[in-house]
This record gives structure tokens, C-alpha cells and sequence, in this order.
């Protein structure tokens, strides 16, 4: 009679995971910070956003607003938009972090794609927690350094398109979304957000396409609820 293989509880992250996720966001925070100082925002905004914003897909998307010529409103609104899955991130991670209110809070603003992810698939809260915030520091390191050295290269590199820094944005989006277009779900809002964009680029202001496309989303959810459940995230392909 043959068991079922179990597979492996899985193994906190080693120093060099970390260190490969710090350098990351290092490459990432240079790449914005010279974006920023090449769009023309001072050295002083570009660290204050490094500091404050901690996103970025948000600055980016706030650069390609303004890069079109859109207002800095829509420019802040779409940043915004791309940052909203972090809400949806901390909210996930929240039914299984545990701890203290403040300690919840904490983790709260501070919850990413990659430190949920990888915390997420530990299996007992303290390890979670631990791995969770040891993921953490290394992002801010990283992303920190890198935007610091971003900053004092800004005017040394000069024109940033010339280096490809114009394809960051939709190559970091595309990175990010990726795994969410295998599911039927993800692709429909993705398909449907991109329609929604395509009408109203020659017709609407700079930026605000990129708001109205966030209306694929309710497109996909409203399908999902007419399909009834146990078939909204199902991976295109796969039968659960």
C-alpha cells in the first residue's frame, strides 16, 4: 500500500536570500532615484519619497503621468492605484500574523509583495513574524541605499531612456501582475482594464486612462459572482 509523499515544511529564507532581496531593491531604489532627478523633482522630494512613499510602482507610475504631461493630481491618484495592493496584501496577512494591535499595525504599513509572500509560507505565527519583518529590514536597506546612491548618480548619468530607465515601469508591473494573469480573474480585469485604457487615451487627460482602467476589476469580480463560486481563481488550464 503506497503512502502519499508529504512535502517538506517549508525553510526560513538564509542570510543569502536576504542579502539577494536588499541588493534588489538597491538596483531598484538607484533606478528610481535617477528617474526621479532625471524627471526634473529635487534631490530633496526624490529622498522624501524614497522615505515616505516606499513604492516603486507608485513613483514610477507617478513619473509616467507626469512624462505624458498629466496633471501631478492624477499623476499622485494613479501612484495610488498601483500601491492599493498593498492594502490587499496586509489584509491577507493580517488573519495570520497574530501579536499585538500595535504589533499588527506595524506590520500593516509595511506589508509588500515580498515579504508577505515569503512569510506566508511559514507555518507557525512566530516564524512568520520573523521571517516577515527579517524580509522587511532587508527591503528597506536595500531600497533605502539605493535610492541614495539613485540620488547622487541622478546627474551623472544623464539622460535616463538612453540607459532603458523609461521601460522600468511596465517591466516592474509586468513582474508583479504576472502570476495574477494565469488566473482566469486576473487575466479578465487585466484584459478588460486594458480595453477601458485604450478608449480613453485619445479622448481623456494624461493619467486618467490609467484610473478608469482600474474599472476592470469590478468587470472581473462581477463575472466571477455570475460564474457562482469555486471557479473565480481557477488558473486558466488547471481543474481544482
Amino acid at each position: 500500500m503506497s503512502h502519499p509523499a508529504v512535502e517538506p515544511a517549508p525553510t526560513e529564507p538564509g542570510w543569502s536570500d536576504y542579502g539577494t532581496l536588499a541588493f534588489t531593491y538597491f538596483a531598484v531604489g538607484v533606478t528610481v532615484s535617477v528617474a526621479m532627478i532625471d524627471a526634473g523633482i529635487s534631490v530633496g522630494t526624490t529622498l522624501i519619497a524614497a522615505l515616505v512613499v516606499y513604492s516603486a510602482t507608485s513613483e514610477l507610475a507617478f513619473l509616467a503621468v507626469r512624462a505624458a504631461e498629466g496633471s501631478a493630481l492624477i499623476g499622485i491618484l494613479s501612484g495610488w492605484l498601483v500601491a492599493s495592493r498593498f492594502g490587499l496584501l496586509a489584509i491577507s496577512l493580517g488573519t495570520r500574523f497574530g501579536g499585538s494591535r500595535p504589533h499588527r499595525a506595524a506590520a500593516s504599513i509595511n506589508s509588500f509583495d515580498p515579504n508577505v509572500a515569503l512569510a506566508m509560507h511559514q507555518p507557525e505565527p512566530n516564524r512568520l513574524r520573523t521571517v516577515f519583518w527579517k524580509v522587511t529590514a532587508a527591503l528597506m536597506v536595500g531600497w533605502w541605499v539605493g535610492s541614495i546612491v539613485g540620488v547622487a548618480l541622478g546627474n551623472v548619468i544623464g539622460d535616463g531612456a538612453a540607459w532603458g530607465l523609461d521601460a522600468v515601469f511596465p517591466a516592474t508591473l509586468l513582474a508583479i501582475i504576472g502570476s495574477a494573469l494565469r488566473a482566469r480573474d486576473g487575466l479578465t480585469a487585466a484584459l478588460a482594464g486594458g480595453a477601458i485604457c485604450l478608449m480613453l487615451v485619445p479622448v481623456a487627460p494624461a493619467g486618467a486612462p490609467i484610473l478608469a482602467s482600474a474599472l476592470g476589476a469590478a468587470v472581473a469580480v462581477t463575472l466571477s459572482r455570475n460564474r457562482g463560486p469555486g471557479m473565480s481563481s481557477t488558473p486558466m488550464g488547471r481543474r481544482s
